[in-house]
């Protein structure tokens, strides 16, 4: 299959989103990922050499090609699924029917060898670290024994993730001579950075024939026999020395120990809702599937297929909606983000002393700097989220040693917010990096109501309101670490943020927040989701919070199954877009906290109904990344968006950050208390259990059942002495 014709292909977003291919997007996928390798395969477990589909691993795609052929032909697909836990992909196929290759000149047709459906082929992949297994294992229903060619077809372009993305470059490396061996082939390419990246097939048995781009067996098939064919890939950087591949059994064995470890550690989700279950098993298995081991401990990469690469924004928002469900991610992505943290001033990555990268690439491209992802530092809010993710760790956790040691990286972060001077602004200063460094990151995200792109240094709402929280959750750390005087200076700051942002973003004529400041302090007054980020953080007036959150809630902001994150009535709205009305379902989630912390819990109930609603029509019910913003239409589902992540991290987050919602969880592990503050189920939850909810050092067990007025909160079990309070 080829993309021969450059009609079937559009651009999606600026300098490095995502070249869409009508043709892929057409294409259901399977993914797999483990650390930084992953792969994304057709239904047949297939990578058919067009659009993303192949196996990556450090940025570069390793194979771009790998095709199941049988007697020439493609097999016939039966079924395809990801297992539950995400480990392995399992394909189900069939032979079509298999003819003489000679025709019958008596009857000027082929005779029939092999009748169609007469062979099972069952093809199972795996990933562990970076190495791609894959076996095929041939059962026969025939009566008879017949000759059969089987053949896998592959390649290796070695492209850089951003070139599987659509960017062009004007020069790329050399292909190496491939090196053929009985059962093994060794493809090659040395990168413009004068890196070697191999790699290495393995074929078992030994194949009949192998060259360069092919590998064939004739195999005799006997009637009940059970032939089982193997290849494992394996993608090499440099000098790498030469390792055998682990057996499937044992790499499996050993991928399915860290996620029974993550499990059993983590705080079990269970409701008499069996959809709702699915949701939250998908996107727990989604999450362990896009953490990364590093040094540090595990940190959530963003999404497959274009963001499998640590992110501070995303990794955070992820971290943040795990912290009560699985403290542990929290604590190696602030780790390993402080150990990036910013230390020089650097125009060509946007760094400075203090802040949070913003993603960081390893990639060729990353590596000749015709990328500034090196990491790249180009986000205004990162720096905020990083203190808020750790004032809600230890929130929970009383961790007050992982405190301590990051307390110089929280003091360097605080020191960068305030050289802003006022509000927390961002201006591209690197000539290839990102002209929008909030959330919306797409060219024209930022806008006046005149359609006019807001220029720069430009102030978005929501950062401000992180940069408030980030202070007040700094100066709760300062508290619990003796430092009085620091966390009385900190309070004082966060109120002038919040004097300061009430002042200049209020648009008393439309009841609502601007969007942003351009720079010349001129508001961008058009009604967007932003504002919906700063009612989560509290930054918002309590006397407006009821109007920003019916504004939020109108016709032309919701759509029935989440948040526009621009309102419908705006000059450059389109559901279609990355970011000018498309739904995101972590952005409506942050909205419906939000909501919720001002008390407005029907509206919260409302958001996490349509969301769940949402989720119930796509495959596996994993929430992607975005979806389309067009209105809400009886008996059909939300329109996809055609080159959307999924998974994707804060997607899958969404289900556990709304749970913690319901409940209304308070965590306060300074003091060894949880509260449950007035907790509400939806209507279409009868109940809800929670078990092995850690605050401090306790582990508690709780159930919480539908009631009259508000819900119902039942303790199963404590290991430890916290207390748990409930506030109805």
């Amino acid at each position: 299959m080829t993309l021969d014709d450059p009609r079937d292909e559009l651009f999606v977003g600026d300098q490095y989103y995502i070249l869409a291919s009508s043709i892929a997007a057409d294409l259901p996928r399977l993914v797999l990922k483990h650390d930084d390798a992953f792969m994304v395969a057709d239904r047949r477990g297939d990578f058919p050499g067009v659009a993303e589909f192949g196996f990556y691993a450090g940025g570069t795609r390793f194979l771009n090609q790998l095709e199941l052929r049988v007697a020439s032909r493609r097999p016939l697909l039966l079924n395809a699924t990801v297992s539950d836990d995400a480990l392995q992909a399992v394909i189900e196929l069939t032979n079509v029917d298999v003819l003489d290759t000679e025709r019958s000149a008596a009857l000027h047709q082929r005779r029939l060898l092999i009748p169609g459906r007469a062979l099972r082929m069952s093809r199972r992949l795996t990933l562990y670290q970076d190495q791609l297994y894959q076996v095929l294992t041939i059962e026969s229903f025939l009566h008879e024994t017949h000759s059969l060619e089987i053949e896998w077809l592959f390649d290796a372009d070695f492209i850089d993730v951003f070139e599987a993305r659509g960017h062009r470059r004007a020069h790329r490396g050399v292909a190496l001579p491939p090196v053929i061996e009985a059962s093994t082939l060794t493809l090659a390419y040395r990168g413009l950075d004068d890196v070697t990246r191999t790699t290495r097939l393995d074929f078992l048995p030994t194949p009949a024939h192998l060259d360069a781009g092919s590998a064939r067996y004739a195999v005799s098939v006997a009637p009940g026999a059970r032939i089982e064919l193997a290849v494992t890939m394996t993608a090499s950087l440099g000098a790498a020395a030469r390792r055998p591949a682990l057996p499937w059994a044992e790499a499996a064995t050993r991928r399915r120990a860290v996620v029974d470890t993550l499990r059993r550690d983590g705080a079990q989700l269970e409701t008499d809702h069996t959809v709702f279950n699915s949701w939250v098993e998908r996107s727990r298995s989604d999450l362990y599937m896009l953490l990364t081991a590093t040094t540090d401990g595990f940190v959530p990469y963003a999404g497959i297929p274009w963001y499998v690469a640590p992110f501070g924004r995303d990794s955070l928002i992820s971290a943040l909606q795990l912290v009560p469900f699985n403290p542990e991610i929290a604590r190696g992505t602030l780790r390993f983000l402080a150990r990036h943290q910013g230390t020089r001033d650097d125009p060509f990555t946007d760094q400075q002393p203090g802040k949070i990268f913003h993603e960081y690439r390893t990639g060729e491209m990353a590596a000749c700097r015709e990328i500034p992802f090196i990491p790249y530092y180009g986000t205004v809010d990162a720096t905020a989220l990083y203190v808020m993710l750790l004032a809600e760790y230890v929130r929970w956790t009383g961790d007050l040693q992982l405190a301590q040691d990051l307390w110089p990286n929280v003091e360097r972060a605080l020191r960068w917010m305030a050289s802003a001077g006022g509000h927390l602004t961002y201006r591209r200063r690197s000539p290839i990096g990102l002209e929008h460094q909030g959330w919306k990151d797409s060219h024209d995200a930022i806008m006046h109501e005149s359609g006019e792109l807001a220029a720069p240094p430009i102030a978005v709402a929501e950062a401000q309101g992180y940069y408030y929280a980030s202070l007040l959750g700094a100066a709760g750390i300062a508290v619990q670490l003796g430092l009085a005087e620091p966390a009385r200076r900190l309070r004082r700051r966060a109120a002038r943020v919040q004097e300061r942002f009430e002042a200049d973003f209020w648009l008393p004529d439309d009841g609502y927040y601007a969007m942003a400041l351009d720079g010349q302090d001129r508001p961008c007054r058009v009604i967007s989701s932003n504002p919906g980020h700063c009612l989560w953080t509290g930054i918002v007036s309590p006397a407006r919070a009821e109007a920003v959150t019916r504004r939020l809630m109108a016709d032309d902001m919701t759509t029935g199954w989440g948040v526009r994150t621009l309102s419908s009535k705006e000059r450059l709205y389109n559901p279609m877009s990355y970011h000018n009305g498309s739904v995101w379902p972590h952005d409506t989630a942050i909205a419906a906290l939000g909501m919720l912390r001002y008390g407005f819990t029907e509206s919260f109930l409302a958001l996490t109904t349509g969301l769940f609603q949402a989720v119930q029509h796509f495959d596996r019910t994993r929430m992607p990344e975005l979806f389309c913003g067009f209105p809400r239409t009886d008996s059909l589902g939300p329109t996809r968006y055609p080159v959307a992540c999924s998974p994707q991290a804060w997607s899958a987050g969404v289900v556990f950050q709304l749970v913690t919602g319901m409940l209304r969880l308070t965590p306060d592990a300074s003091e060894n208390r949880v509260t449950l503050d007035r907790p509400r189920l939806p209507a279409w939850l009868g109940w809800l259990e929670l078990r092995g909810l850690r605050v401090a050092k306790s582990r508690i067990d709780l159930r919480v059942t539908q009631g009259r007025e508000g819900a119902a909160v039942e303790l199963l079990s404590r290991d430890g002495d916290a207390e748990v309070v409930v506030r109805r």
